[in-house]
């Protein structure tokens, strides 16, 4: 059975039409002319570019047919597409169709930064195929951290993380205008939407702040805050914590929700996936403090922890003082 592709990768001719408009081929008739393909296959592919903020399309007057307005297309002004046209333009050598289309480029989104392989997306078989196909390019290394994308290809690793943000901000974006992304990493993120916004699509959970009054902790706020996530299906105790820290990680206010709740709970809590989540959302560190600032009463201070008598009235105030 054919796998379904998702929505941010490309098709083989979509980077072909690319190669071609970044060695200075802007001319639709052109680009028909030199990738033998029919018109309406070439708007079909063109407009999928354009959703992917990627090329823009002008109109300029042809002198030779008197005048008449023709379309042009051309790479955007975006941070992704100018890092893409200078991709393809400085290594003009490489096949990208080959690498880009399909599987090629969520395999490079997950060795990103030494990012821990998923097998979610596709087998191991698969990625090892790609992988090898990859290092003997020279876009990424091995080492025994994992896997990362080449220095000497920066643009790359730069290109991939801006198209990221892009994809997650247009998602975004379609919830509503006004809202606000407080933390993304690779296709995850959290935001802030006004009170009562509620996301329809798929994917998008109550989280944080806006969680807290379920377990216990009557917060109250203006704004409700969604964790955005393809893989993640509820949302737990210890999910709550770690979201509302990434609200603002260096504000007491929100340390101190999260540790009110860490106090509530703690016992309940599953903390190997409190301590392994923790890590995967750079907070490993954080929540160790908090561990500890707890079990000693305040003995371990921090910088961003509350002074204990502080936090004791706060837990008063909210029942869970014990």
């Amino acid at each position: 059975m054919k796998r379904k592709l998702k929505n941010y990768t490309f098709s083989n001719i979509e980077i072909r039409i690319l190669k071609e408009v970044a060695d200075g081929n802007h001319s639709l008739f052109l680009l028909r002319k030199g990738l033998s393909i029919k018109p309406s296959y070439l708007s079909k592919n063109l407009k999928k570019l354009c959703q992917k903020g990627i090329v823009v399309f002008k109109k300029r007057k042809h002198v030779s047919k008197k005048f008449k307005l023709w379309k042009y297309i051309y790479f955007e002004n975006s941070k992704h597409a100018s890092l893409l046209r200078e991709l393809l333009a400085t290594y003009n050598h490489i096949k990208w169709e080959n690498i880009l289309s399909g599987l090629g480029i969520e395999v490079l989104f997950q060795v990103l930064d030494y990012s821990e392989i998923k097998f979610e997306s596709f087998s191991q078989v698969t990625f090892w195929r790609y992988a090898k196909e990859f290092m003997g390019l020279g876009l990424i290394n091995s080492s025994e951290r994992g896997y990362n994308i080449s220095p000497r290809f920066s643009v790359l690793a730069n290109f991939l993380i801006e198209y990221q943000k892009f994809m997650l901000n247009t998602l975004v974006r379609s919830i509503s205008e006004k809202a606000l992304i407080l933390w993304q990493k690779d296709f995850e993120c959290l935001i802030r939407v006004p009170r009562n916004s509620v996301p329809f699509q798929e994917g998008f959970l109550k989280t944080a702040t806006s969680r807290l009054r379920d377990f216990g902790i009557p917060i109250l706020s203006d704004f409700d805050i969604y964790f955005y996530s393809e893989k993640k299906k509820r949302i737990r105790a210890e999910d709550v914590v770690l979201h509302t820290l990434l609200i603002e990680r260096d504000n007491v206010r929100y340390v101190t929700y999260s540790l009110l709740l860490l106090k509530k709970d703690l016992e309940k809590m599953d903390k190997e996936y409190l301590l392994k989540e923790s890590q995967r959302l750079n907070l490993g560190l954080q929540v160790n403090a908090m561990l500890l600032f707890l079990k000693t009463k305040g003995a371990r201070r921090g910088r961003t922890l509350p002074k204990w008598n502080e936090f004791w009235a706060k837990a008063r105030d909210y029942g869970v003082a014990n």
